[in-house]
């Protein structure tokens, strides 16, 4: 079985000694580079990562009228 699956990861990561609570590298290579980072100089470093993952494919809603066409059909004659 297979299913509609998109997966996004974010990740930002920094060294406290040198950045502060800063991010100083961001993208898939972060978690590599403050680890080489820490291995080089010894430095507390830290990396986020936020993953987000969503199955299927959202469906519309056809009950949600567009709020354009909502807008028009009460000011139909009267000028703005």
């Amino acid at each position: 079985m297979t299913r509609d699956t998109f997966t996004a990861r974010h990740l930002t990561a920094g060294c406290s000694v040198c950045h502060g609570t800063d991010a100083h590298w961001t993208g898939p290579n972060a978690q590599a580079l403050a680890a080489q980072h820490h291995d080089r100089t010894k430095h507390h470093t830290w990396c986020e990562v936020h993953l987000s993952i969503r199955y299927g494919t959202e469906v519309r809603d056809d009950r949600q009228a567009d709020i354009e066409d909502a807008i028009a059909s009460v000011t139909k004659g009267v000028a703005l």
